[in-house]
């Protein structure tokens, strides 16, 4: 059997995380598949607030056991579980951030990286991460014989021979995969997002609210903020929710007042913390914004088609993609971009407004739509992707 050892520089079930939750679905899709899968990470988030990871582990129903911290080698606790036939063995953190925990505790990672790749032999590493650490673990493993298969989410690698010490690179989309053929000659194998229903599927629906998720800049947060006021000025009873994240309620009201008005003083805007459960998302939300301005691929909106939720997407990276034919693509302006510091002008969101009333107001489209995403969303069934991954995992191991 093929022994894989899945490493991230996160929590992997980080409900923050589009990219750590579709890797890790990756990996329980292979262990169901005969594959023997190991996990190591951290206990960091994405999230801007933190998040007690003891707490959220066993609320997902893990047995976790705690290796207590200040031991020998072990200066922080590691949590150990089994989820779903991998085994877990996270480094505990703290309060230390994403961009900060290399600094203090990357000793102790990279002795139980190296404990990992000696007791367990990997014939595989399926990683991601683009710091020194991350890197020198890559070659560390390398050097041993393993394989080394990248995880590819995002267009935040094109560095000339970043990949040179890699055996193949994963992709969730088309458009990611041909984009870094054209910017670095790298060759990838696009294969589309496999999802946990158990996560995301929403048990019962009462759909009420416009959602938007973490309305961070490169999320379209600009054009987000001005969407949120016209919406609201004409359509006040249309309530809109905000899953906050990296981006918060904060960032929002900032965002708005840099264009001139308060969204503050409009009772139909609602914000919620991020939730344990990617389906607690869908339970209420009749709508998916997506306004993003850079985007892979949009697990979010794979979510959304499989909840029968129409998802709103715009003309940018891998986003229609990921639609597949259900949902709305629509337009942003074209010189909107990261460095853009106050909202679009309102002429700008007058076809996402259009859409989010025509949906509001007409059941039988609602309904129509509704189905027509749900019809999309076949193409990312565990049952139709599981045979394509274990065929190009095995495929990389065979070399």
């Amino acid at each position: 059997m093929l022994r894989i050892l899945f490493v991230v520089p996160q929590m992997p079930q980080d409900p923050s995380s589009g990219a750590a939750r579709s890797l890790t679905t990756i990996c329980e899709m292979l262990a169901e598949s005969g594959f023997v899968v190991r996990a190591l990470g951290t206990t960091g988030t994405e999230n801007a607030a933190h998040m007690e990871p003891l707490a959220y582990l066993r609320g997902l129903g893990c047995d976790v056991h705690v290796a207590a911290g200040r031991t020998g080698n072990r200066i922080r606790p590691e949590l150990e579980f089994t989820r779903r036939g991998i085994g877990y063995r996270l480094l505990d953190i703290g309060r230390k951030t994403m961009a900060h925990w290399e600094h203090t505790c990357g000793r102790q990672f990279d002795l139980a990286f190296d404990d990992e790749l000696h007791r367990f032999q990997p014939d595989i590493l399926f990683t991601f991460g683009g710091s020194t650490g991350d890197v020198q673990r890559q070659h560390r493993a390398r050097r041993q014989g393993t394989k080394i298969v990248f995880g590819l989410r995002n267009e935040g690698y094109f560095k000339q021979g970043f990949f040179d010490h890699v055996d193949a690179v994963l992709t969730p989309s088309r458009y990611l995969s041909s984009r870094y053929r054209e910017a670095i000659g790298v060759e990838s194998t696009p294969l589309p997002t496999p999802i946990e229903l158990d996560d995301v599927l929403a048990e019962e629906r009462d759909p009420i609210f416009a959602t938007m998720i973490n309305p961070a800049i490169e999320k379209g947060l600009m054009f987000f903020a001005r969407l949120a006021e016209e919406l609201s000025i004409r359509r006040p009873d249309i309530p809109v929710l905000v899953i906050e994240s990296r981006g918060t309620a904060g960032r929002l009201a900032t965002a708005g007042l840099a264009g001139g008005f308060d969204l503050q003083r409009h009772e139909n805007l609602m914000f919620s913390p991020a939730v344990p459960k990617p389906k607690d998302i869908f339970v209420p939300a009749k709508t998916l914004l997506a306004p993003s301005l850079i985007e892979a691929s949009g697990r979010v909106v794979v979510e959304a088609l499989l909840n029968g939720v129409p998802p709103l997407v715009s003309d940018r990276g891998g986003l229609a993609e990921a639609a597949n034919g259900g949902g709305f693509v629509l337009p942003l302006p074209q010189d909107l971009d990261v460095r853009c510091t106050r909202p679009v002008e309102a002429s700008a969101v007058e076809p996402w407004i259009e859409a989010i009333v025509r949906l509001e107001d007409n059941v039988d489209f609602y309904a129509r739509e509704s189905q027509r995403a749900r019809e999309a969303s076949r193409a990312y069934l565990r049952e139709e992707l599981a045979p394509r991954y274990a065929e190009f995992f095995r495929k990389v191991a065979g070399g």
